[in-house]
């Protein structure tokens, strides 16, 4: 179960430019921001030259033990960024946080978790009926890879009416153009 949302967010992951990663390289001892070692609960770590994505499991159905559990892990993704950007990176970080069983309780958390972007965006995905729900709202992995992409678009036009567009576009703003154009169609016939 938890190893499909895996290969999902991994392959959204892959589509959008990150690479799968290890996250032993941020449990040195020279990491001042972490010194805990490695948390029990990471399914999985993924790094692009923007940003790092943190997938956990959060096992439990209350919602202050899943809000312990995800700021122990938002720590620690923060601490592998702040890694990452020594090299004078900007880097952004996102917890995917899965969630197999959901109540009313860890409804409110879900709330609480995804408004909260201190250090890092969180989103939770959630086990339901049909399998894995909400991966779509990961921010940098929402959208897929387009298989057959086909030729590149060119646009090319026998008529050079647009150029005339283009080139008052310039000379006057939008709204003005706009006035000009309307006085061009009749639009009650």
């Amino acid at each position: 179960m938890l190893n499909e949302l895996t290969e999902i967010i991994g392959r959204r992951a892959e589509d959008a430019g990150f690479s799968r990663a290890s996250t032993q390289q941020y449990l040195s001892g020279s990491n001042q921001n972490w010194q805990d070692g490695a948390i029990g609960n990471e399914l999985g770590y993924w790094e692009s030259s923007f940003a790092s994505i943190l997938l956990v499991n959060i096992t439990t159905e209350t919602g202050v033990d899943a809000m312990r559990q995800a700021k122990i892990a938002e720590t620690f993704l923060d601490a592998a960024i702040v890694q990452r950007e020594r090299s004078g990176l900007v880097i952004d970080g996102y917890l995917v946080i899965a969630a197999t069983e959901v109540n009313d309780q860890f409804k409110a958390f879900i709330l609480d978790i995804e408004r909260d972007i201190r250090f890092v965006r969180k989103h939770v995905v959630t086990r339901g009926d049909e399998g894995w729900e909400r991966y779509e709202r990961i921010t940098p992995l929402g959208l897929e890879r387009i298989e057959d992409q086909g030729g590149a678009v060119v646009f090319s036009s026998e008529n050079t009416d647009y150029l005339q567009l283009v080139e008052l576009l310039a000379e006057v703003d939008s709204q003005e153009l706009a006035q000009i154009h309307g006085k061009e169609w009749n639009l009650n016939e």
